[in-house]
């Protein structure tokens, strides 16, 4: 099929009346990943998008219904969640716009393109904290950081991941584009944080840098961004003949004790039942356990594939921290906003910590972005003082960039640990059918604490280091992983190391949702790679 072919052509209109070789349901970094692999291997793919589709042009969005509600269809068109996230956290009850994508490419269409590798003692978890016993941390991951390496260069290539080599985990044969020059400001942080003895490499991006490239957190237009349906999704369905259900929610999977036998979504106003030889779930770290646990039968009364009593649990949410770091005089900041990372504080003797990047700010940092910022902040905080402080945050936003006029916007990123209790759960009750359950140990508290501390400790002979958050609350909701980690062990976890389901044959599933441990970085470039390892696997299957 062709580049041109019309978008009814790739949209059946009879879906039920074929086996599919994969159902894919969910087209982020992982379902779009696997789809485009296994497409492109021969293999006849169905994608199931519960969002629009966005990547076609407006006339393959269409008109919104007539009862649709404005605030809702205004999401939806842009990519985004449309529905509030309700839950609980240490801090209180909590209902806000997650910061996800719903439409096709999933969150890779309004993230930061930032693809980084986990680091080899990712993959050997428990040892990273021994003083840490209450944590449900394996010994080790399933598969090695070995066996990863060749799926991360592969899924670099794919996603045409600019940057240069860090220098403390090295991969010579990784085959990265070179980024654009850094910007005047950006040499000046290089070289001083060299000077301080750390180790900042130029931060690994999916960005093409064209002519008007604005390195975007929306929905790119302009085709620069490496999202998951620029990259994959539409290259399989123009060109290796896969198929979609765009606005089709997937309800429950029907499965007898050993395979799952149909697909059971609404779609286009109607009820559909779906077959397919095998069926992956995508649908994120929060729906896809949901959508096992609604999933239940006389054969599987806890939820399909539940019998280790683990799906929706073990919910990680990485931490992060805004820093903004000063610099004596003023110099440009015109050049690519995600510039540098350091993984100096990843794993080092005082414990594992995260990252240190670029915000990705475009330009100087700017009042519209530092309010739009603080508006986010203070939705997803419960507590009482919020109502007091929203009407303020126009006047802050205002007074920080003049502050802060010499300094550019870091972000930390530190590893949250796999609790049974931090959960997902079905909730007829709640908008999105379901709810989360979350508790910020002391133990993350002070970790996050720590690392702010050898931060300013390590650039204080040649920088200010300001904590713009720092705050109880710096749970980062894009990073959502873990609950349906794969393992050895059948009764610890839900997927093998293949990431198939321990009970049931056909099934697997490719989000962030297999993590056993969240890594200290950016969880995208992970999924994409192992989901061209779990591609190659599966294709040998069919």
């Amino acid at each position: 099929m062709s580049s041109s072919a019309p978008v009814s052509a790739w949209i059946p209109d009879h879906p039920e009346r074929d086996t599919w070789d994969v159902i894919v349901v969910g087209t982020g970094m992982g379902g779009s990943t696997i789809g485009y692999e296994l497409a492109r291997l021969g293999r006849r793919v169905l994608f199931l998008e519960k969002g629009k589709l966005l990547h076609a042009g407006p006339e393959a969005i269409g008109a919104p219904a007539p009862d649709a509600d404005p605030e809702i269809e205004a999401r939806l068109r842009a990519g985004r969640w449309p529905i509030p996230l309700e839950g609980r956290t240490s801090f209180g009850e909590i209902a806000f716009i997650a910061p996800w994508g719903c439409g096709t490419g999933g969150s890779t269409s309004i993230y930061g393109a930032q693809l980084e590798r986990f680091a080899p003692p990712d993959f050997e978890p428990r040892s990273n904290f021994p003083e840490v016993h209450d944590a449900n941390l394996p010994e080790r991951w399933p598969i090695t950081h070995q066996d990863v390496v060749p799926f991360y260069r592969l899924a670099e290539l794919l996603y045409r991941v600019r940057g240069t080599q860090d220098p403390l985990y090295p991969d010579p044969k990784a085959q990265l584009r070179e980024p654009p020059p850094l910007s005047p400001r950006d040499q000046v942080y290089e070289r001083s944080f060299r000077e301080c003895g750390l180790h900042p490499y130029r931060s690994h991006v999916g960005f093409d840098y064209g002519l008007g490239c604005t390195e975007c957190l929306d929905h790119c237009t302009r085709g620069c961004k490496s999202d998951a349906a620029a990259i994959c999704l539409m290259p399989a369905l123009t060109t290796h003949e896969a198929s979609i259900l765009p606005e089709c929610e997937v309800r429950t999977l029907e499965a007898d004790r050993s395979r799952v036998k149909r697909v059971h979504a609404r779609w286009r106003g109607r009820d559909v039942a779906l077959t397919a030889k095998t069926v992956v779930l995508a649908a994120g770290s929060l729906m896809t356990p949901i959508l096992l646990l609604n999933s239940r039968s006389p054969d599987w009364p806890e939820g399909l594939a539940n019998g280790s009593g683990q799906v929706g649990r073990n919910l990680m949410l990485h931490t992060s921290d805004f820093i903004a770091i000063d610099v004596p005089e003023w110099y440009s900041p015109q050049g690519p906003a995600r510039a540098l990372a350091l993984n100096d504080f990843y794993a080092n003797g005082s414990g594992k910590l995260g990252t240190l990047q670029s915000l990705g700010l475009p330009g100087a940092i700017n009042p519209g972005l530092i309010l739009t910022y603080l508006r986010f902040v203070q939705e997803k905080e419960p507590r009482w003082w919020r109502r007091f402080v929203r009407p303020l945050l126009p006047l802050i936003a205002h007074i920080v960039p003049r502050v802060l006029r010499r300094a550019s916007m870091f972000a930390t990123i530190v590893e949250d640990l796999p609790y049974a209790e931090n959960r997902v759960f079905p909730d007829a009750g709640s908008r999105n059918g379901m709810r989360f359950e979350y508790r910020y140990t002391p133990e993350l508290l002070e970790r996050n604490r720590r690392f702010r501390r050898q931060l300013a400790k390590r650039l204080a002979p040649r920088h200010r280091v300001y904590v713009v958050t720092g705050g109880r609350n710096n749970l980062n909701y894009g990073h959502v992983c873990g609950t349906c980690r794969f393992g050895d062990d059948p009764t610890t976890s839900v997927l093998d190391a293949s990431n198939r389901a321990h009970e049931i044959d056909n099934l697997y599933v490719v989000d962030a949702s297999f993590f056993p441990s969240s890594g200290g970085t950016n969880p995208s470039l992970t999924v994409a790679a192992n989901a061209l390892r779990v591609a190659q696997i599966l294709a040998r299957r069919l």
